[in-house]
């Protein structure tokens, strides 16, 4: 078979939905994962160390996390937003919203405190602060975890209850 064939059978326009809807779900999933892995493994195993050590933990973690979380989160809305586009699903809208969310929830809940324990963490200034700040970090954080995980269901739901008709 010439591979311009199979470069054309590849490109179908369903074949394009279908690897779309893959790479969306599968952003949406990485990243509920991964932020669910910090609520229940990473937070909790951090109450067990001294302040010191956890924010030293949690810092080196939070600068390995933000690019994962950031392109997923990209990915996620750009190709929620593309499915909609050709498709119509509301659902896929829907999951798409719910992951730009994440942005303005981030940057107003949770940067604030990000902020104030990097800055502990850099000048070794603790105030006593560092575990309270913690708790309430993953408190929030928890927030994203439920909106990576709504998107991933919505998305999900929409992509299986769907009859694609192309626009």
């Amino acid at each position: 078979m010439p591979i311009a064939h199979q470069f054309r059978a590849f490109t179908d326009s369903t074949n394009v939905l279908l690897i779309a809807k893959i790479a969306t779900i599968s952003s949406m999933g990485i990243f509920a994962g991964t932020a669910l892995n910090y609520n229940t493994v990473t937070m909790p195993s951090l109450r067990k160390f001294a302040s010191s050590s956890s924010l030293a933990v949690w810092a080196e973690m939070y600068q390995l996390a933000k690019p994962i979380q950031i392109s997923t989160i990209v990915l996620s809305a750009l190709g929620g937003a593309g499915l909609y586009y050709k498709t119509q699903n509301s659902y896929y809208l829907a999951g798409a919203l719910m992951m730009v969310v994440i942005i303005p929830y981030t940057t107003t809940l949770l940067y604030p405190i990000n902020n104030k324990l990097l800055d502990i963490r850099k000048t070794g200034r603790d105030d006593g602060t560092v575990e309270e700040m913690l708790i309430r970090w993953d408190a929030i954080h928890f927030g994203r975890t439920l909106l990576g995980y709504g998107a991933m269901i919505v998305t999900l739901y929409g992509a299986l209850k769907s009859h694609t008709r192309i626009v």
